[in-house]
């Protein structure tokens, strides 16, 4: 949820010249945020501007609109929902003090959305974090810890060459489904289950197996959105030479699309991921001039 566009009078009042000094040092002459400075710093100014009762009475309600903005401004990435609740109620005196001073409600109605929204999402992000507190009271850790933590034991039982007792963690953790479940959310981890067992299969029991876990993968939960883009280089390079061409060249193209749509058009981007992609269109040409 995005904070609407600063308000009109806000905007009128910065390109003006009416700022005090305090606050106008932190926007350019067009009327833009300087350079490092942003919407918390020019909050606290207005508060420090406001507190001292002095200044300019025709600006004091376009300042204190401002200033409501710039507390709100803080609260999407703010992780504490008290924290977020007491800049609210900070923004919600100034949206007051801001009305009194002659500013229309169009201006502010938009402003005042957004902070009934936010002090929702608070009252959503405390409840989260006290249901988190009670699962890691029963179970030890969180949903995603546990996950990893079953990730960990099976990895140091395949390192340790028992793969017969590695294998059953690793597709545990595969068919846990993110969606329905108290693991909602760890499709990292679940993505990771399925690239081991992929891996597993590659190396050990051939192509078929190989191409067996990927049609498996593939359905599980976001049926052609496996891997996850974070893992696809890396699945990609463990799977080379093993003789599945077919998947490789899947996972390349797919990534490739991804990147597309993020608008990272020149991919790859590391030195390693160039070179497999480089093995990897070679392994795929050279599938391809043998059939």
């Amino acid at each position: 949820m995005e904070l609407p566009s600063v308000p009109a009078g806000v905007t009128t009042v910065i390109t003006s010249g009416k700022l005090p000094p305090e606050c106008a040092a932190f926007f350019t002459s067009g009327g833009a945020l300087a350079d490092e400075a942003d919407w918390s710093h020019v909050a606290s100014a207005v508060d420090a501007y406001l507190a001292s009762g002095g200044g300019d009475a025709s600006v004091r309600g376009a300042l204190a609109l401002a200033g409501a903005y710039g507390r709100l401004d803080a609260l999407e990435d703010c992780p504490e929902p008290d924290d977020m609740d007491e800049d609210n109620d900070r923004a919600v005196e100034l949206l007051q003090a801001a009305e009194a001073n002659g500013v229309d409600e169009n201006e502010t109605s938009e402003v005042w959305w957004y902070s009934a929204r936010m002090r929702s999402r608070a009252a959503e992000l405390r409840d989260y974090l006290a249901e988190t507190d009670a699962y890691i009271e029963k179970h030890g850790s969180t949903p995603w810890g546990r996950l990893e933590a079953k990730l960990g034991r099976a990895h140091d039982l395949y390192s340790a060459g028992d793969r017969a007792a590695a294998l059953p963690l690793f597709r545990e953790v595969a068919e846990i489904s993110p969606w329905d479940s108290e693991f909602s959310g760890c499709f990292d981890r679940v993505d990771v289950g399925w690239c081991r067992l992929l891996h597993d299969a590659a190396h050990v029991d051939g192509p078929e197996a190989a191409r067996k876990i990927w049609q498996e993968a593939r359905a599980h939960y976001r049926a052609a959105k496996f891997p996850l883009t974070m893992h696809s280089w890396q699945l990609a390079e463990i799977l080379l030479g093993t003789g599945v061409p077919d998947i490789v060249e899947v996972i390349i193209y797919e990534w490739l699309e991804d990147a597309e749509e993020a608008g990272t058009s020149e991919v790859p981007v590391t030195e390693d991921e160039h070179r497999i992609f480089q093995l990897a269109l070679a392994e795929i040409e050279g599938s391809r001039s043998v059939r």
